[in-house]
């Protein structure tokens, strides 16, 4: 009896734990342990996400071990092991081996959380998507109001730094001579901020589609609020990415509508009907409330989606070198890179005469990939 009551007690903060992660993930609050000033690469530190990742690791792997099932470690899953093994192994000749194994770990980190969660998120998974979305509106909420103000604020406890639309460095939209802030949330970056909230939006449809009773009162009224947040906190980051990601993610949203109609019973087609039509509606809600936002902030917009503005050619001029700068990494290190996390310590090396914060890595993940974990890693 005891067995059966631990192991339901660790089945109850396990899966407490994972929500709460799911809802906490954007924080930013770290304990820094090495800080280079104006050069975020080279610093060290320990997120409070990450302590509480590992903890849902060892709740997951003690879960294993007081069930009668194998761990699911399957033979081909458990290729995905040699990515962050090879991280790992490339502490061996990085430059600044300290950074090699931080940003090593935390691979190995998701790793592990993708394998603890995958063969028990059917249990809980709506208890869990529902945290994450709370998580993300929230987020939203926060970078509307940073837009709206035109101001942040900074925050220890939230990890939140302070972002000054008319300092070097701040994200901005720049129309003639204003400087818009671009909604940062509590993340890093805007363009962080879009993506991670068209995933939330993805989510959130996916929670519409198959996770609730379709006819709810209360999964539409969740679905009709919390759907405008998200959207506006998308527009608002301005990160044309996220807009093709959100714009890509109502697309199929629409095609599934009208194949859920089709293959519906004809026993079914009525409330099917009804569902095609509530659904139709919140879409033509949305398109109408986007078109509104641009037509608010059309100047911005077109700033963006034309970009002839001093700081877009800037932006565009930076990335090509960027491009350039990684295949002269990559000519260089071509098999093995040049280290996990190590690319701008070497592009310190190659030109070493420039501000520290002009030094970014390649904003191309294949690119970045190949460069610090060469061929074998891109594979």
């Amino acid at each position: 009896m005891s067995r059966v009551w631990l192991k339901f007690v660790l089945n109850k903060i396990f899966y407490a734990t994972l929500a709460v992660l799911f809802f906490l993930l954007p924080l930013q609050a770290r304990w820094i342990f090495r800080e280079v000033p104006l050069y975020e690469w080279g610093t060290l530190s320990v997120y409070g996400v990450e302590i509480l990742g590992w903890v849902v690791i060892l709740l997951g792997l003690l879960r294993y071990r007081y069930r009668e099932a194998e761990p699911p470690f399957g033979r081909r899953l458990s290729l995905l092991f040699l990515l962050p093994l090879f991280a790992l192994s490339s502490i061996l000749w990085a430059p600044d081996k300290a950074v090699a194994l931080q940003v090593a770990v935390r691979l190995l980190e998701g790793t592990l959380l993708f394998f603890v969660t995958r063969y028990t998120l059917h249990v809980t998974r709506y208890k869990i998507l529902w945290a994450f979305l709370a998580g993300a509106t929230l987020q939203a909420g926060l970078g509307i109001y940073q837009f709206l103000s035109q101001s942040s604020f900074a925050s220890t406890i939230l990890g939140m730094a302070l972002h000054d639309p008319q300092a070097l460095g701040t994200a901005v939209v720049e129309f003639g001579d204003e400087r818009w802030l671009r909604a940062y949330g509590g993340l890093p970056h805007p363009n962080v901020l879009g993506g991670y909230l068209v995933v939330a939006l993805a989510v959130l449809i996916y929670i519409w589609q198959k996770g609730q009773p379709k006819d709810s009162p209360w999964l539409r009224t969740v679905l009709w609020t919390t759907m405008p947040i998200l959207i506006t906190g998308i527009f608002f980051s301005f990160s044309r990415a996220a807009w093709i990601g959100a714009v890509i993610v109502m697309v199929y949203w629409t095609i599934q509508v009208f194949r859920h109609s089709e293959r519906s019973k004809e026993s079914l087609a009525h409330a099917s009907t009804h569902i095609r039509v509530r659904s139709l509606v919140t879409l033509g809600m949305t398109i109408l409330y986007v078109v509104l936002l641009t037509i608010l902030y059309r100047p911005l917009v077109t700033a963006r989606l034309f970009p002839e503005s001093r700081l877009e050619v800037k932006s565009r001029v930076e990335r090509a070198q960027g491009v350039r700068e990684a295949w002269q990494i990559i000519k260089a290190h071509p098999l093995v890179g040049v280290g996990i996390g190590n690319y701008t310590q070497v592009l310190l090396q190659l030109r070493p005469s420039q501000s520290l914060y002009a030094y970014q890595p390649v904003h191309n993940v294949p690119l970045l990939v190949w460069a610090e974990l060469g061929m074998v890693g891109l594979a």
